[in-house]
């Protein structure tokens, strides 16, 4: 990013709680801009052909398509999106298969605020 276009940030996942409280501190923050949340991941493919996000926080315990196959199918769609996978499970074993999957980062959802805006605009 040249540092004045924000980082657009599409969320997935379906704790609306989450989301809500994701998108106030995101919306604090300067370069970051969330255009789009969903609560699970084919409409999240829907929402990244339509608006193009550079990076996708994704959730892996997700309805209809896990979000290890969201971000399988997320990476493969677009090439050039970042996703980053957030979850409530914290082992090394689920990292590494998010990883696996095409995820550029992993976030534990119990972390502190600056370590996901640091994996946002790490771009």
């Amino acid at each position: 990013m040249d540092g004045t276009t924000p980082v657009r940030v599409m969320l997935v996942d379906d704790q609306q709680m989450f989301v809500a409280a994701l998108r106030a501190l995101l919306e604090y923050e300067d370069g970051i801009e969330v255009v789009a949340a969903t609560d699970n991941g084919a409409h999240a493919l829907e929402l990244d052909q339509a608006i193009h996000p550079d990076v996708a926080l994704v959730d892996l315990d997700l309805p209809l398509m896990d979000g290890f196959e969201t971000t399988r199918r997320l990476v493969a769609q677009h090439p050039g999106l970042r996703v980053v996978v957030i979850s409530g499970l914290s082992s090394n074993g689920v990292a590494v298969r998010a990883g696996e999957a095409g995820a550029a980062g992993f976030l534990f959802k119990g972390g502190l605020h600056a370590e996901i805006v640091d994996a946002i605009l790490e771009h």
